[in-house]
């Protein structure tokens, strides 16, 4: 049974893709390099900052000092919020899925974007009341495809609620936009839902549902993801 609902944030809710990939691909010019879209697509997307520059360099042959690695971050955020002018782009019909979502579900967010990032917004959308728990960049390790971000945001998502029994991973819904962020899902033993407005509908098979926007997907039809009647 469909029990609570966790959202991935860029790529899902925000439409900024785009913008992180040339703040990123401005940061790491400094060192050299020349990002490619593709190969940011293909390998870097999903990551959290720190960890997409450590790749990034890693797969160039360079190593940083503490001092580079830290200006390079700090490079990128203050690129892309150039970038975002605080325009907040999401995508059509979020919006209308997490506030109709909410009426049936308790709601969470397991993402590599900035705290920051997230609340602003949320806030500017109106939308920062609806999710009860949101697990960022700031509070774990291991990014996706690992499982640990989503396996948080249940934990500390049961321990708001207080529900009893606790909500078991095989009862909550992953809404995801990459094939890492569908891994991730399964390896905690969540059912996933991936939308194709970062990489095409074949690319994510291995997800229980695609859809092509949220726009499409209408709450009560999840019961079906978990055997539950229409």
């Amino acid at each position: 049974m469909l029990k609570a609902i966790i959202f991935d944030f860029n790529g899902v809710i925000l439409d900024d893709e785009p913008l992180h990939f040339a703040a990123m691909r401005e940061a790491v010019a400094a060192f050299g390099i020349d990002l490619t879209r593709e190969a940011y697509w293909d390998r870097y997307l999903p990551m959290d900052d720190a960890g997409c520059l450590e790749a990034i360099c890693r797969d160039n042959d360079i190593q940083l000092s503490d001092k580079q690695r830290k200006n390079a971050l700090a490079h990128k955020v203050a690129a892309y919020d150039q970038l975002l002018q605080n325009r907040f782009p999401l995508f059509p019909g979020a919006a209308r899925f997490i506030k109709s979502a909410v009426q049936r579900y308790p709601l969470a967010m397991a993402s590599g974007a900035r705290r920051e990032e997230i609340e602003a917004t949320l806030n500017a959308a109106g939308l920062d009341s609806l999710f009860t728990v949101i697990v960022a960049a700031e509070d774990f390790t291991r990014g996706k495809p690992h499982p640990e971000s989503y396996l948080l945001a249940l934990e500390r998502l049961n321990a708001k609620i207080k529900q009893s029994p606790p909500i078991l991973p095989g009862e909550c819904l992953v809404i995801e936009d990459s094939v890492a962020g569908i891994k991730g899902a399964q390896a905690a033993g969540m059912v996933c839902l991936a939308i194709s407005n970062s990489y095409p509908g074949p690319m994510l098979s291995a997800a229980n549902r695609i859809a092509a926007s949220l726009e499409e997907v209408q709450v009560d039809s999840l019961r079906a993801l978990f055997g539950e009647p229409a």
